[in-house]
């Protein structure tokens, strides 16, 4: 019930432990004189969904063989092949 996922920052700040457990199945609302401030979440849910890798180059000598054909192919491919996301 959403009720049960509702948290005073009063409460936050007197029962912490209690406050953050069962954060992995759902997150939780943080609630400032009945208003809704912050949403608390488990972090690998906030990782997954928020932060994003980072895009590193390679070198030539730390790609192999297929992934260099693969980027190959890629480079060659027409317009037309290409999804829209």
């Amino acid at each position: 019930m959403f009720k049960d996922r509702c948290i005073s920052v009063t409460g936050l700040r007197n029962q912490t432990k209690q406050c953050l457990e069962g954060l992995a199945t759902e997150s939780k609302y943080v609630f400032v004189k009945n208003k809704p401030v912050a949403a608390l979440m488990d972090v690998s849910v906030y990782e997954l969904n928020f932060v994003r890798p980072e895009l590193i180059e390679l070198g030539a000598g730390e790609v192999d063989v297929k992934l260099k054909k693969e980027a190959g192919r890629a480079k060659k491919a027409k317009k037309t092949e290409l999804v829209n996301i």
